[in-house]
């Protein structure tokens, strides 16, 4: 019997990447400690998509936000969702705007 060479695959472990939203370290000031929440004004919607052996599919969403307040400048909202998140949310929002539309009629 003869040697034979086998070549071994390997594959690449994907990172369990969940759905996130990721808010800017400068946004902590911006809510007081007396105040339940904040008001920030959307300024633009962008984002990317990616299929990478160690993340897998990946939608990114970039908000830019602009402060109505206490702070001044924009800041960017990332939001990280997976292909079948970013589908459901998709079809959520078309589902809420054909409501909101309906409503005033």
């Amino acid at each position: 019997m003869g040697s034979e060479l086998k070549r071994k695959t390997q594959t690449i472990p994907r990172l369990p990447r969940g759905n996130t939203i990721s808010f800017p370290r400068e946004l902590r000031e911006a809510i007081s400690d007396l105040h339940t929440g904040r008001v920030l004004n959307l300024d633009s919607i962008n984002g990317d998509a990616s299929n990478t052996a160690l993340l897998g599919t990946l939608v990114e969403l970039k908000l830019v936000v602009r402060e109505t307040g206490k702070l001044s400048g924009q800041f960017v909202i990332r939001i990280d969702l997976q292909a079948e998140a970013a589908r459901g949310l998709a079809a959520t929002l078309t589902k809420l705007a054909d409501l909101a539309e309906q409503s005033g009629r």
